[in-house]
């Protein structure tokens, strides 16, 4: 009798078939393996650039803070700085004022006196009287004042009332614009 097997092919198609599964196992395990790893470091570098994120903005925050609570002193600075230009302002016009009546006082000694003085702030300008005790004397200041010298200093010197007194003194009224300074 001749034994004939049937199943042999069919066997030897199940062992192909077993290793066949056996390999697509092993390919999908490493897949899996491989998608899990990316899954894990995908999370990973998402949680540290949130962590980044997060530091970054309790950084600003915290910058904010000190900011807002430095703004009361930059205030309290810009008041003082405008309050100091405001002052040196003044101080210039003032010492422009007293600059000029030192001047007029040193060129008109034993020629003039000076009897009035009237400082006009808004147009930046003094207001003089002059008095000299004789018509020699007035012209000597006459003169002065229409030298180049005095033209120099100041940027205009106007001679606007000129009236003889009883006694015979001269007495004449200036106006000159003080020079601005820039």
């Amino acid at each position: 009798m001749i034994n004939i097997n049937f199943l042999a092919n069919r066997v030897n198609q199940k062992d192909k078939q077993k290793e066949r599964d056996a390999k697509i196992f092993r390919i999908s395990t490493y897949v899996l393996i491989v998608a899990a790893v990316l899954m894990v470091g995908t999370f990973s570098f998402k949680l540290y650039n949130n962590l980044k994120i997060s530091n970054a903005d309790k950084k600003i925050k915290e910058y904010k803070e000190s900011i807002l609570a430095k703004e009361e002193t930059e205030i309290n600075y810009l008041i003082f700085v405008n309050k100091i230009k405001v002052i040196s302002e003044i101080y210039q016009k003032r010492s422009n004022k007293q600059e000029a009546m030192n001047d007029f006082s040193d060129t008109f000694n034993g020629k003039a006196d000076i009897v009035g003085m009237n400082y006009q702030e808004d147009q930046g300008g003094l207001i003089l009287q002059l008095s000299t005790d004789n018509i020699f004397k007035f012209q000597t200041v006459n003169e002065i004042l229409d030298g180049e010298e005095l033209r120099q200093k100041y940027q205009k010197v106007e001679k606007n009332i000129l009236n003889r007194t009883e006694l015979g003194n001269y007495k004449l009224t200036l106006k000159l614009e003080l020079k601005k300074n820039d």
